[in-house]
C-alpha cells in the first residue's frame, strides 16, 4: 500500500499514457460493431466457410425491396409510377453498390415465352408431339369422313400437367400483374434492388438505404404520388441496418443509463460526491485496458458482436464492485476517526484477499466460455475474464493514491451508517434473531426450486429466432414488410445456395434434389430449384428437330382442320420458326442472378428457393431443412470425394442451433467446475468451503427455478447468463464469509453489517448493468438481462440471508456442543 501512495503519481502517469491507445483500441471494436448471426459461429463451422466461399464466387443475392402499399386498387398505377421514378434514379448508382434493380418480371417472362420449346425437356416435347399427332388424326379422320366413331370424344390438347411442372421450376406468377410485381387486391407493388456485392457487414447496406431514402424525399415521398399510400424497407439490406440500429441506439441508451443510474447509488450509499470519481477514474482505465489487450494477439478480436456489443456496460457493473469493497471499508475506518493512511492500509489489507478471490472467481467463469467453439461465447469469455482481472489489478495500484489526493483530510467523518448500512443492519438483527426460521424458509423455497427445475427440458430452449429480433420488426418494421413481399412473390428472394465444385456434381445434386422435395422435410420448405440448366437449357438442337418434326406435320389443311384456339395453343407452345439455339450472352441478367460466378462459370451452382412460411424462424425444421440439403448434397460427391457446400442463412441457423446444444450446458459446467476449483484453492477447505459453495449453488438453482416458472425460455443469447452468474454469484457469498473469518469466526451479524451494505451496492450496481439490457429493443438481448438480473437477486439472497442463518445455526451448535464438552470435563 505505501508503495501506491509513494509511486502514485507515476502509476497514474502510466495508466493515462496506456489509456490512450486502449481507448483508441475499444473505440475501434465498437467502430466495427457486428449483428449478423455468423459472427457468432467459429470459422470452421460448416455455414461459415461456406458463406466465406460463397462471397468470393458469387456475386449479388442480396436485396433491398422497396415496397408501396397502395391501400386501393384505384392507387396502383400512381405507386407503380413512383417506383418508376425511383428505379431511375437507383440504376444510377455505382455498380459496386446496385448490381441491377427490377420492378418487375417482362424481360424474362417475354424471352422464356419465345423461347419456350429450348427450355421444354426433350420427353416433354415428344409428349406434345404424340398429343398433337393424336389430334392431328382425330381432325383428319374426322374432316374426310373416316371417323369410324362419330361418338368418339377428340385427343386432349390439355398441357396443364406439363405446365405446372414448369410453373414450380421457374416459379408461378400468378400473383403478379402485367409483368410486374404487382397486385392490385393485396394492393401492393415492389422494386427489388440487388446488391453490388455479397457481404455480411452493415456499411454497404447502411450507405444504400440511405441513398434510397434521400432520393424518395428528393421525389417528394408518396404523398407527391397519391395521399394514402404507405411506404416500407424488406429484404437483407434493411434487416441488417434495422438490427445493427437497434444494437446501437440500446448499447448508447443503456450506457448512458448504467452511468447515471451507478453515480447516483454511489451517492446514495457513500455521501461523498469524490466517492465516484475515486471508483470510476480506475474503473475506467481497467475496463479500456480489457478492451485493448482482447484485440491484440494471441486473441486477436477486431470486431464486437450481438453477444459482446455490452460488455462494457458489463464490465462496469461487475468491475466496480471491487472498488467498492475496497472504498467501504476505507470510509467505515475514517468514519471511526483513523487517519488516511492507516485507513488505506485497513481497507487494502481487508479486502485485498476476498475481492481477489471474486475477481479470480467472475475470471474463471468468464474464462470457461474461451473453450467453447460459439464465436459469440469466446469472445464474452476473454473480453470479460480479462475485465475482471484488469479491473482488480487497476482498482488495487490506482485506487489509494487517488483515494487519498481527493480525501486531503478533508472527508468528512460522519457517525451515522450510511447508504444500505441500516437495511443491512435490520436485516443482520432479524436473521440473527430467527436464523432457524430463515434457514427452514429458504429450504422449503430449495425443495420447490427442485420441484420446479424437474420441469426444465428441451421445451425451455428458445427456437422460434423470430422471438430474438427487435420487438417492433413484426409491427412496423421490415418482418411486417418482409411478409408481406413474401405473400406477393410467392417465394423468398434469397436462395440457400449450394457450391458445387463440377457442373456434372451440380446436375448430380440437382436431380436427387427434386426427387427429395416431393417429400418431407423438403416438400414443406422447398419452393423452387435452380439450376443453370434451367437458364441455359441443354440438348437445344435436338429440340429445335422435335419442334421442327412437329411443324411439318402443320400442314395448312391439318392447321385449317383445328379450332382458331388450339392453334394459338400450338403456336405459343412451339414458337416462332426463326427460334435458334441461344447462349448464355443471349439470356438476360436477371435469369443469370446466382448462377453465373464471379469469374463467369456457369453450371456449378444449384439455389434452393424457400417457401415462405413460420417454419424457417423455427429451429428444429431449419436444422432438418439444412440436415436433408446436406444429406443430398453428401450422396453426390465433387473431385476427390469432396462434398459440396451448403451456404446462407439456414445453414447458419441450424449450426447455430448445434453449436448452443452442445457448448451451452458445457460451458455452464466449465464455469461451476472451475469456481468450485477456486473457492476450494482459495479456502483450502476450510469450514467456510461448503457454505460459499452451497449458497452459490443454492443461489443458481433459484435463479433456474424462477426462469422456468416465468416460462422465461434459453437461447443462445442468455445462455451465458448461467456460467457468468456462477462466478459474479460466487463473489456475494466469499465477502461476507471472508469478512467473517476476518472477525474471528464470532459475529455473523457484524459480517452482514458491515460487508452486506457494500455486498449489497455490488449487486446493485451490477443489476442496474444488466436491467439496463431490459430496455433493449433487442429480443434476445432483454432476455439476456432479465435472466441475469434474476441470477443476481437469488445469488445476493442466498449471500446476505440463507449463508448467515445457516452460518448462526452451525455456529450456535457448536457453542452448545463446547459447552456441554466443557460441563462434561468438569
Amino acid at each position: 500500500m505505501s508503495w501506491a501512495l509513494r509511486h502514485g503519481r507515476l502509476l497514474w502517469c502510466l495508466a493515462i499514457l496506456l489509456a490512450i491507445p486502449a481507448g483508441f483500441r475499444t473505440a475501434n471494436l465498437y467502430l466495427h460493431l457486428r449483428s449478423d448471426l455468423e459472427e457468432l459461429l467459429p470459422k470452421s463451422a460448416p455455414s461459415v466457410q461456406a458463406l466465406d466461399e460463397l462471397r468470393a464466387r458469387v456475386p449479388g443475392l442480396q436485396f433491398l425491396g422497396v415496397i408501396v402499399d397502395t391501400g386501393s386498387a384505384d392507387r396502383m398505377a400512381a405507386g407503380e409510377r413512383f417506383l418508376d421514378d425511383l428505379a431511375a434514379r437507383v440504376r444510377q448508382y455505382p455498380k459496386e453498390l446496385v448490381r441491377r434493380v427490377r420492378i418487375g418480371f417482362a424481360e424474362e417472362r417475354d424471352f422464356l415465352e419465345q423461347h419456350l420449346p429450348l427450355y421444354l425437356e426433350t420427353s416433354d416435347l415428344e409428349t406434345i408431339r404424340e398429343r398433337l399427332d393424336d389430334r392431328v388424326r382425330y381432325e383428319y379422320s374426322k374432316g374426310t369422313g373416316m371417323l369410324l366413331d362419330e361418338d368418339e370424344q377428340p385427343p386432349s390438347l390439355d398441357f396443364s400437367d406439363i405446365e405446372r411442372k414448369y410453373e414450380k421450376r421457374y416459379g408461378d406468377d400468378a400473383k403478379l400483374e402485367g409483368g410486374r410485381f404487382s397486385n392490385r387486391t393485396l394492393h401492393l407493388s415492389l422494386m427489388l434492388v440487388e446488391v453490388g456485392a455479397f457481404q455480411t457487414g452493415t456499411s454497404q447496406a447502411r450507405e444504400l438505404l440511405e441513398r434510397v431514402q434521400k432520393d424518395i424525399a428528393n421525389l417528394g415521398g408518396l404523398d407527391k404520388y397519391a395521399k394514402g399510400m404507405r411506404l416500407g424497407f424488406t429484404g437483407d439490406v434493411p434487416i441488417s441496418v434495422e438490427e445493427l440500429s437497434a444494437l446501437v441506439v440500446d448499447l448508447t441508451f443503456s450506457s448512458i443509463l448504467v452511468v447515471l443510474a451507478v453515480v447516483l447509488v454511489l451517492l446514495l450509499f457513500y455521501r461523498w460526491l469524490r466517492s465516484v470519481v475515486a471508483l470510476f477514474a480506475p474503473l475506467a482505465v481497467g475496463a479500456l485496458l480489457a478492451f485493448a489487450i482482447s484485440s491484440l494477439p494471441p486473441f486477436g478480436i477486431t470486431e464486437l458482436n450481438s453477444n459482446t456489443a455490452f460488455l462494457g456496460s458489463i464490465i462496469i457493473g461487475n468491475g466496480i464492485n471491487f472498488g467498492i469493497i475496497l472504498l467501504a471499508r476505507y470510509v467505515e475506518a475514517r468514519r471511526s476517526g483513523t487517519p488516511i493512511e492507516e485507513s488505506l492500509a485497513i481497507g487494502l489489507a481487508g479486502t485485498r484477499v476476498g475481492t481477489l478471490s471474486a475477481a479470480l472467481a467472475a475470471a474463471v467463469a468468464y474464462a470457461s466460455l474461451v473453450a467453447m467453439q460459439f464465436r459469440g461465447f469466446r469472445q464474452f469469455g476473454i473480453i470479460g475474464g480479462l475485465g475482471m482481472v484488469a479491473c482488480w489489478v487497476v482498482t488495487f495500484l490506482l485506487m489509494p493514491s487517488l483515494v487519498a489526493w481527493l480525501d486531503g483530510g478533508k472527508l468528512t467523518v460522519r457517525k451515522e451508517p450510511s447508504g444500505f448500512y441500516r437495511p443491512m443492519s435490520a436485516l443482520a438483527n432479524v436473521v440473527a434473531s430467527r436464523p432457524g426460521v430463515f434457514l427452514l424458509v429458504a429450504t422449503g423455497i430449495t425443495a420447490l426450486a427442485l420441484v420446479e427445475v424437474r420441469r426444465f427440458g428441451a421445451g425451455q430452449l428458445e427456437y422460434d429466432f423470430s422471438r430474438l429480433r427487435r420487438a417492433d420488426t413484426w409491427k412496423d418494421g421490415e418482418g411486417y414488410w418482409g411478409k408481406r413481399m413474401d405473400t406477393l412473390l410467392g417465394r423468398y428472394v434469397t436462395p440457400t445456395v449450394i457450391l458445387a465444385d463440377t457442373p456434372a456434381q451440380a446436375r448430380g445434386i440437382a436431380e436427387k434434389l427434386q426427387k427429395a422435395s416431393s417429400e418431407p422435410p423438403l416438400s414443406n420448405m422447398v419452393a423452387q430449384i435452380q439450376t443453370a440448366e434451367e437458364v441455359l437449357p441443354p440438348l437445344q438442337e435436338e429440340k429445335l428437330q422435335v419442334v421442327a418434326g412437329i411443324r411439318r406435320k402443320l400442314t395448312p389443311r391439318i392447321r385449317a382442320e383445328i379450332s382458331e384456339g388450339w392453334r394459338k395453343k400450338i403456336d405459343r407452345t412451339l414458337g416462332d420458326e426463326s427460334l435458334r439455339p441461344i447462349g448464355a450472352a443471349d439470356v438476360p441478367d436477371g435469369l443469370w442472378t446466382g448462377l453465373r460466378e464471379i469469374d463467369g462459370t456457369v453450371g456449378r451452382v444449384v439455389l434452393v428457393y424457400p417457401r415462405p412460411s413460420e417454419a424457417l424462424w423455427h429451429g428444429p425444421e431449419v436444422a432438418n431443412f439444412v440436415g436433408a440439403l446436406r444429406k443430398v448434397v453428401g450422396s453426390v460427391p465433387g473431385p476427390n470425394g469432396k462434398a459440396a457446400r451448403v451456404a446462407g442463412g439456414p445453414p447458419l441457423t441450424a449450426d447455430i442451433l448445434q453449436s448452443m446444444s452442445q457448448d451451452g450446458p458445457l460451458a455452464s459446467m466449465l464455469a461451476l467446475l472451475g469456481v468450485i476449483v477456486t473457492v476450494l484453492l482459495l479456502f483450502r477447505m476450510s469450514i467456510a468451503t461448503p457454505f460459499v459453495i452451497g449458497s452459490l449453488v443454492v443461489g443458481v438453482l433459484w435463479m433456474l427455478a424462477t426462469t422456468t416458472a416465468l416460462g422465461v425460455k434459453i437461447n443462445f443469447i442468455n445462455l451465458i447468463a448461467f456460467p457468468i452468474t456462477f462466478g459474479i454469484g460466487v463473489d456475494y457469498a466469499v465477502n461476507v464469509m471472508g469478512r467473517y473469518l476476518q472477525d474471528g469466526r464470532n459475529d455473523v451479524t457484524a459480517a452482514i453489517r458491515a460487508t452486506g451494505g457494500a455486498v449489497g451496492l455490488c449487486s446493485l450496481t451490477t443489476i442496474i448493468g444488466y436491467s439496463s439490457l431490459l430496455v433493449a429493443q433487442n429480443r434476445g438481448l432483454f432476455l439476456f438481462g432479465l435472466v441475469a438480473v434474476l441470477g443476481e437477486v437469488t445469488c445476493l439472497t442466498t449471500a446476505v440471508a440463507m449463508l448467515p442463518a445457516a452460518l448462526l445455526v452451525y455456529q450456535r451448535r457448536r457453542d452448545r456442543r463446547a459447552a456441554a464438552l466443557r460441563e462434561g470435563n468438569a
